[in-house]
């Protein structure tokens, strides 16, 4: 019997079809093969980004301990100064007692301040006049990192650095700088803290000249606002007050710094001020082994 013209075009027409959409599948990166035999490969191909890490900045970053279990910590109050760049004013970031305890814990350790210029690091106190510490990572400083991570909510490939105390005698200061230097959309000083643990003395305000002054007087509880008398400054002097903190981000979007992020420690007139440094470091795509790990296992 043969076929009709009606039911050969019929046929070729559908065999023609098939193979339309089967150069559509594979354009389209055979997705259903993918999802047959990836054999929970989601964390190798989520994180396929650019996220390499040196072993030097690798280092300094804290990875987040699962098991860590801290107390509740309310703070006092929190207020946004600015929002472009955000920069958020904390009361109570530390109570008495962690101020006074990393304090403890970096004393032993304090050793004179150094800078880095053209890749290498020295002593230059007409630029940074202060003693540094690397601080012990106790139960309770692990806290106090993990309470800087929430406070950022917890950003995806956000780690927070090791902590450092800075401690600034009399004529203690430190010239104007920013917290970032090479910063990209990949990698970069995302963040920082400024925490006080210590504010027995005069002077030592930490100045940002590029951000303006809040009106109103309830301000004037953090900031400088021309009551000692002396010459007042342009944008905001942050008084030292222990437990409090300003946080700031030093990065936009794009991946460029922030120029008003251009701080410094203004100089200690009297007593002893001493500070923490709390910085965050964004690596986009960088996941620690042990996630990678938990995010395979899913």
């Amino acid at each position: 019997m043969h076929s009709t013209p009606s039911s050969s075009f019929s046929v070729f027409t559908v065999f023609q079809y098939a193979f339309l959409a089967l150069i559509a599948y594979v354009l389209a990166g055979a997705p259903l093969q993918e999802m047959l035999f990836s054999s929970g490969s989601k964390s190798s191909y989520s994180y396929s980004r650019d996220a390499s890490v040196s072993p030097q900045k690798l280092d300094s970053l804290v990875i987040p301990d699962a098991n860590l279990t801290c107390k509740d910590h309310a703070f006092k109050s929190v207020h946004i100064l600015s929002r472009e760049p955000l920069v958020v004013y904390i009361e109570g970031f530390l109570d008495g007692r962690e101020a006074d305890k990393v304090v403890e814990l970096s004393n032993p350790l304090f050793q004179p301040s150094t800078i880095w210029s053209s890749g290498e690091e020295r002593l230059d106190t007409k630029i940074r006049h202060s003693s540094k510490a690397p601080v012990p990572r106790s139960h309770t400083v692990k806290c106090i990192e993990s309470r800087a991570r929430a406070f950022q909510g917890w950003r995806p490939f956000v780690f927070v650095e090791k902590l450092w105390a800075q401690r600034y005698g009399t004529n203690g200061h430190y010239t104007y700088h920013y917290d970032w230097s090479s910063v990209s959309r990949n990698q970069g000083r995302i963040s920082s803290f400024m925490v006080w643990l210590g504010s027995e003395c005069t002077g030592g305000g930490t100045h940002f000249p590029r951000i303006k002054r809040p009106e109103g007087k309830e301000w004037c509880r953090f900031v400088e606002c021309g009551e000692s008398g002396g010459e007042e400054k342009e944008g905001v002097v942050f008084k030292p007050v222990k437990g409090n903190a300003v946080y700031w981000e030093n990065i936009r979007p794009d991946g460029t710094g922030y120029d008003e992020s251009w701080h410094a420690g203004l100089p200690v007139l009297s007593g002893e001020k001493i500070g923490l440094n709390i910085w965050s470091w964004f690596q986009d795509g960088y996941v620690p082994p042990k996630e990678q790990e938990q995010e395979a296992a899913l």
